[in-house]
């Protein structure tokens, strides 16, 4: 029994919870330092192109090489979608840790030891299931390439 009352820590919602969360923040952590680092080396690429024409005025090679690895670094940003997958697992975690916090307090709506797991188990997996419907809707979208024109 904790200052807070009892909890089923070991029970299978908070197992579950546990698990969501866990999953939510390692896969967040990920996307962040992803989409971080993709976003870094494109700006160090990009800036790299007009420095490599001025460095070697001759040879269009060096230039051609960096502007192709821009060209294949955004295309990878537009196919894995890291920012928007940082941002759909944080909110995803959040919302589970708020849920985890009011089942550790019995709050409502997890104040009746009756229900308590049951509605953790659902709320944690409604939250799942939306965060898999917002992946649906980013995966099913086609990569937008910017002619410029608007």
């Amino acid at each position: 029994m904790s200052a807070l009352g009892p909890t089923d820590e070991d029970g299978y919602a908070m197992s579950l919870a546990n698990g969501s969360y866990a999953w939510y923040r390692s896969h967040a952590i990920r996307a962040r330092q992803l989409y971080k680092g993709s976003e870094t080396l494109l700006l160090v690429l990009a800036a790299s192109i007009p420095l490599s024409a001025a460095i070697w005025p001759d040879d269009a090679v060096p230039p051609a090489v960096l502007g192709a690895l821009v060209v294949v670094l955004t295309g990878a940003r537009s196919i894995f979608h890291w920012q928007e997958n940082y941002l759909r697992f944080s909110k995803a975690r959040e919302a589970v840790e708020a849920e985890r916090r009011l089942y550790r307090t019995q709050s409502a709506p997890y104040s009746d030891p009756t229900s308590r797991d049951a509605e953790l188990a659902a709320r944690v997996t409604a939250i799942e299931q939306e965060e898999m419907a917002g992946w649906m809707k980013v995966a099913s979208q086609r990569p937008r390439i910017d002619d410029g024109r608007s």
